[in-house]
């Protein structure tokens, strides 16, 4: 009698245990998420279509099934901000035409800008492996502090844009804390790294988002409404 079947009963077996162990760790992890959006006064949202195709630049517009879910909305110091988890699927073929499919997992968080502007976008040095789609958008730009330049790779859509975002107290602020990349992004600046979901970690981020913003200069933002307005 061949084994054949029964291992493929197994396998079949083995691979339902697995989804429904996944299942119910993502049930718990959605139920302690909520837990925290509450207790902290955020709302939280399955799942937001509209945040797939809002942002260019990595992780978005890459794969298939993309998709936006655990999205949470709320307000820390004093602004609103955006985060959630963020997946797309990609496929690959091995020498036997065997086809795998590998998920990418991202956190995203985003909080506005006061208005429009163009794209800056800094990046860690230990990430740059891991975010090799998000170097290459734009031009290389080094700034003034070395030290920045050899902690984070910077690119923008115009270089002066970026020497006045990047001004020396916000560099030095920084080169403080850990952060994920982060980009300005149309009327958002907004972060991103792999991973899942963590609300301790999107506090962080928001904070250091909100020095990055409250660091530009109002001349900046003048420019960018282009009315004559502060």
């Amino acid at each position: 009698m061949s084994l054949f079947p029964l291992l493929l009963g197994l396998f079949a077996v083995v691979a339902i245990v697995v989804l429904v162990i996944g299942y119910r760790l993502e049930q718990k992890r959605r139920e302690k998420l909520m837990l925290y959006a509450v207790n902290r006064g955020w709302t939280m949202l399955a799942e937001d279509t509209s945040l797939v195709e809002r942002w260019q630049g990595e992780p978005f517009g890459r794969g298939e099934r993309r998709r936006a879910r655990n999205v949470l909305r709320g307000t820390e110091g004093g602004r609103p901000f955006t985060a959630f988890d963020y997946t797309y699927e990609t496929h690959s073929n091995d020498s036997k035409g065997n086809r795998t499919t590998t998920t990418h997992r991202w956190t995203v968080c985003a909080i506005p800008l006061p208005t429009w502007i163009g794209m800056v976008q800094v990046v860690p040095g230990n990430a740059l492996e891991r975010l090799a789609g998000a170097v290459g958008l734009m031009p290389d730009i080094d700034m003034e502090s070395e030290d920045f330049n050899r902690r984070f790779r910077v690119s923008a859509s115009d270089r002066k844009l970026a020497s006045d975002i990047l001004t020396p107290r916000t560099m030095h602020y920084l080169l403080s804390v850990p952060m994920s990349a982060w980009r300005t992004c149309g009327a958002d600046i907004v972060s991103f790294a792999p991973g899942k979901l963590d609300p301790a970690e999107v506090i962080r981020t928001c904070a250091v988002l909100r020095q990055v913003v409250d660091g530009v200069p109002a001349f900046v933002w003048k420019d960018a409404r282009g009315d004559g307005t502060g």
